[in-house]
């Protein structure tokens, strides 16, 4: 039985289809990235995952009930920017939302604002914690309950490098105990980092599902991109004209130049054949960000 599962799940405002027959399953314990462009429906999905929205058409599944529904108190939830009582500290904020779910202890509110590395902003007013320390806070408060699921949208939003990579650390420590976890996010270098499995979404569609390292192969089968470098600048461009490329200057003295993978073994020979003196040819190994701008430009190829 997945953890989370969505059918043919579907949002419209007015004439906007916001989500378009989403359909997709989570098993426990996985970290799974969302990823899409502004508008394209992963906010809109993970609301009506966690019950805020009711769908237009389809079902949202958590932990094996329709949503909304009581496994929804088993849910963690941190969509868009957490908001909170701007006047309390953030122990306090805590504390509140302990009792508004109950059974929750003060000694739990503790180790969460620990976890969380708030330990000592605790006793300070939300009003003067920075957007990262809130961030902190409302990672902090959608794990008070030791929820079974976690509904993330942009966790890492508004933090520094080392707040991002406390983040990324806390994630894989609640998933470790079979938490599952389904994290949107724009910082794809991160989300690399974290997640063995990516949801792509665009215009509302799921147009990826499926792990990291098979989309990142997917997109690399059918061309190969070359950084190169030569003493004659100009001469490496025209020598690549020549062979019917369409190079990109790099400064003064580099080139990039993406070719068919069947030719990629001989560029380097073709273009001293041509009396260019290459300096470096270094193949451009593929992330995240470069396979995702790619899959999002449907043909599988770089500009």
């Amino acid at each position: 039985m997945p953890t989370i599962a969505a059918r043919d799940l579907s949002k419209r405002y007015g004439r906007t289809l916001a989500v378009d027959g989403a359909s997709f399953e989570i098993a426990r314990g996985e970290v799974v990235g969302f990823l899409g462009p502004n508008g394209a429906g992963k906010t809109t999905t993970l609301r009506m995952l966690a019950g805020l929205i009711r769908p237009t058409r389809g079902e949202g599944r958590v932990l094996g009930t329709p949503v909304p529904g009581p496994a929804l108190r088993r849910v963690g939830t941190m969509i868009e920017e957490p908001t909170f009582y701007p006047y309390m500290t953030g122990r306090d904020n805590l504390r509140h939302a302990a009792r508004l779910h109950g059974g929750i202890s003060d000694r739990r509110v503790d180790e969460v604002l620990d976890f969380v590395k708030l330990e000592l902003a605790a006793g300070k007013r939300v009003q003067a914690y920075s957007q990262g320390m809130r961030q902190r806070l409302g990672l902090g408060r959608a794990l008070l309950w030791s929820p079974e699921v976690l509904l993330l949208d942009e966790p890492a939003n508004g933090l520094d490098p080392v707040g991002i990579a406390d983040i990324r650390e806390n994630l894989r420590a609640v998933a470790a105990e079979g938490v599952t976890v389904l994290v949107s996010s724009h910082i794809l270098g991160e989300i690399e980092k974290l997640v063995d499995r990516i949801l792509a979404i665009e215009q509302g569609r799921i147009v990826y599902d499926g792990p990291l390292d098979a989309l990142l192969r997917r997109l690399d089968t059918d061309t190969v991109t070359f950084h190169l470098s030569a003493t004659d600048g100009p001469g490496l461009l025209t020598a690549l004209r020549e062979l019917e490329l369409e190079p990109t200057a790099e400064g003064d003295h580099g080139a990039r130049v993406t070719l068919p993978s069947a030719e990629a073994d001989t560029l380097v020979t073709r273009l001293v054949r041509a009396g260019v003196e290459v300096l470096e040819a270094r193949r451009q190994v593929d992330d995240l960000e470069g396979a995702y701008l790619r899959l999002l430009r449907g043909d599988g190829r770089p500009s």
